[in-house]
């Protein structure tokens, strides 16, 4: 595999092959967060992310393809108990259906096609950028929240990680909370 920073793929032999062959394209690289590695508020890329990919034909008589892949990386999250840094290992998968519309546009762009049910990605360069598709399909897969550990004691109300300092907790820190106001309905009993 070939660390470089973009995921360029160039589909011209799919563009020129013969309706209904078989050809296809396949790549697989490592794409560099560099800017990027801010995938969503208090979440970042530790590493550059796998990825890899093939594109066909779908034989029929249009400029449809077909493309699939994965991509992998380890995404960096805050604990939400105690907001230590947790890495968490990430993986995706993707399949798309691909419309070739003649354009001076080298970006990939989401369309929506009324003659199928899902989304179509539509590129109109022989040479498409992957790489926003590939961080948008990472993104969704990574988990809202994280735990550094399932015996994490959070925070202290003067914001002390309990892990690192137990002796920094309160009677407020270990759990000593106002009853619930339902707790007066544990001894309910219900008739059929």
């Amino acid at each position: 595999m070939v660390a470089r920073r973009d995921a360029l793929v160039n589909l011209a032999s799919l563009l020129r092959s013969t309706r209904g062959s078989d050809d296809e394209v396949f790549e697989e690289g490592l794409l560099e967060p560099g800017e990027e590695s801010q995938i969503a508020d208090d979440v970042h890329l530790a590493e550059p992310l796998e990825w890899s990919l093939t594109a066909r034909r779908t034989g029929g008589d249009d400029e449809d393809f077909l493309v699939d892949g994965s991509v992998r990386g380890t995404a960096v999250l805050p604990c939400r108990r105690c907001l230590v840094d947790v890495p968490v290992d990430v993986e995706a998968e993707f399949f798309y259906l691909m419309r070739h519309r003649q354009s001076d546009d080298p970006a990939i762009v989401l369309a929506e096609d009324d003659d199928v049910a899902e989304d179509v990605l539509e590129f109109g360069q022989p040479v498409v950028d992957f790489a926003p598709l590939l961080r948008q399909v990472f993104a969704i897969d990574v988990p809202l929240t994280a735990l550094c550990r399932e015996d994490c004691k959070g925070l202290s109300l003067d914001g002390v990680n309990l892990n690192e300092h137990p002796e920094a907790a309160t009677p407020a820190d270990e759990g000593t909370r106002t009853p619930s106001p339902f707790a007066a309905l544990g001894d309910l009993k219900v008739e059929d």
